[in-house]
C-alpha cells in the first residue's frame, strides 16, 4: 500500500538511542502531525496515542517502527487539524442508552422521575451518542504512514548524530584504557624482581650462602606464578580489538558493547586482585574510572 513511500536509507554506524523526530502531512480535509521521542531502554518499547478509530493506523505505525529500531522506549503522538468540515454522523450506542435506562428505572424507585426522558438527559449521558467523522481509512493510512516516515528520518538523523559523538568519546576513552593497561604490562614484571630481591635479602640474614640461591629461585617462581597477569593482559588486547571492530558494525551494537566492557571489566579485576605493586595499583584504579565512564556511555547506544 505504501510502495510509493520510502525512508531514506541510514548508513551510520553507531546510534544513540535518544532523539526526536516530527513529521507533517496536509491533505484537503486535515492536516496530520506525528511526533515520536525515544530514550534508553533495554528492548524496543513502542508507546502510541492515536485516535481510537484510527486502530488499523496505529497498528501500522508499530510494524513500521519495529523494522526500523532495535532499541530504545519510543513515544509516538498524533494529532489532527481540520482544514475544512467532513462530514459527520452520529452513532448512538444503544447497548449502552439501555443500560442507563435500566439503572434509571432502579432510582425511580427511589425518588421520583419524569417517566419520559429529556433529550438533554440523553447528550449529558457519557459514551451514549458518539460523534463521527467520515474520514477514510485508507486515506488516514497513507497520512499516518508518510508523517510517520518523515518523523522518522528526523529521529534516526538526531539518534546518529548522537551516536558519531559517543563513538568519538568511546575511541578517546578506549585509547586512554589501553594505555593504563600498557603501563600496567611495563610496570607488572618490576613486581617479580622486588620480591626476588627482598626475598634474597631476607634469606641471605638467616642462612648461610649455601643454598640461598636455590631457595630464593623456587621462591620466586612460585610468587611469579601467583601474580602472573599474562593471560589476563592478552584477553584484553581481544577484548579491544573486538571494541573497535563492533564500532565499525552496521547493525545495533549496544548490547555487544556492554558485553564486551563486562568482560574488560572482569580481566582489570583480575589483575588488580593479583597485583602486589602499588605504582600498578595507580593504574588499575584508573583503568577502572575509565572503563566505568565507557559503560555510561555505551548504555546509550542503540
Amino acid at each position: 500500500m505504501y510502495d510509493s513511500i520510502r525512508m531514506k536509507d541510514v548508513t551510520s554506524l553507531v546510534r544513540s538511542m535518544t532523539g526526536f523526530g516530527r513529521g507533517v502531512t496536509t491533505t484537503k480535509a486535515f492536516q496530520l502531525t506525528v511526533e515520536m521521542r525515544s530514550v534508553n531502554h533495554r528492548f524496543l518499547e513502542v508507546h502510541s496515542r492515536f485516535p481510537k478509530e484510527w486502530m488499523e493506523a496505529e497498528v501500522l505505525t508499530k510494524k513500521t517502527i519495529s523494522t526500523k529500531l532495535a532499541r530504545g522506549k519510543v513515544d509516538v503522538t498524533v494529532n489532527v487539524k481540520e482544514l475544512e468540515q467532513a462530514a459527520q454522523t452520529i452513532a448512538v450506542n444503544t447497548a449502552l442508552i439501555e443500560a442507563y435506562a435500566a439503572a434509571r428505572q432502579d432510582v425511580a424507585k427511589l425518588a421520583p422521575l419524569a417517566e419520559q426522558w429529556q433529550m438533554s438527559e440523553l447528550f449529558s449521558l457519557e459514551g451514549a451518542l458518539v460523534q463521527q467523522k467520515d474520514l477514510p481509512t485508507q486515506q488516514v493510512n497513507e497520512a499516518v504512514h508518510q508523517a510517520l516516515l518523515e518523523a522518522m528520518d528526523a529521529l534516526l538523523a538526531m539518534r546518529e548524530a548522537e551516536g558519531a559523538m559517543l563513538k568519538q568519546v568511546l575511541v578517546e576513552q578506549q585509547q586512554a584504557l589501553a594505555d593504563e593497561v600498557a603501563t600496567i604490562t611495563a610496570l607488572a614484571p618490576q613486581a617479580v624482581e622486588k620480591y626476588r630481591t627482598r626475598l634474597l635479602e631476607r634469606l641471605q640474614s638467616v642462612a648461610g650462602q649455601i643454598d640461598v640461591e636455590e631457595r630464593t629461585i623456587a621462591e620466586v617462581a612460585i610468587y611469579a606464578e601467583r601474580v602472573d597477569i599474562a593471560e589476563e593482559l592478552d584477553r584484553l588486547q581481544s577484548h579491544f580489538v573486538q571494541f573497535a571492530k563492533t564500532l565499525e558494525s552496521e547493525q545495533a551494537i549496544g548490547r555487544k558493547l556492554d558485553f564486551i566492557m563486562q568482560e574488560m571489566h572482569r580481566e582489570i579485576n583480575t589483575i588488580g586482585s593479583k597485583n602486589q605493586s602499588t605504582v600498578v595499583s595507580v593504574a588499575v584504579v584508573q583503568a577502572k574510572t575509565i572503563l566505568e565512564k565507557m559503560r555510561e556511555q555505551v548504555q546509550n547506544i542503540e
